[in-house]
């Protein structure tokens, strides 16, 4: 199972007011089971009132975090993406 395989499944598990992104920090050319019962009981756990976004996933040699980002709402400041600009002095 490859890295997209990895993704697509992702893609498809159906979280309602969710999108997932996926971190994949390890990987192995056995494939992992359990990713799909694993970001539902996170899910269901986030559902009851559980404020953690990321969780990390392991199984078979992977390594995986995952991110759970409500889509109603504003991306929380600690999880924005932001474009940093590094200023370099100027040589003529």
């Amino acid at each position: 199972m490859t890295t997209d395989d990895i993704l697509q499944l992702i893609s498809e598990i159906h979280l309602p007011g969710f999108f997932i992104t996926a971190d994949v920090t390890k990987t192995s050319e056995e494939a992992p089971h359990g990713i799909e019962e694993f970001l539902k009981e996170k899910y269901q756990a986030i559902q009851q009132g559980l404020s953690v976004r990321k969780f990390t996933f392991q199984n078979a040699g992977w390594r995986m975090a995952f991110t759970f980002f409500p889509t109603n709402r504003v991306v929380d400041e600690k999880y924005a993406m932001k474009n940093k600009m590094i200023k370099k002095p100027r040589t003529f």
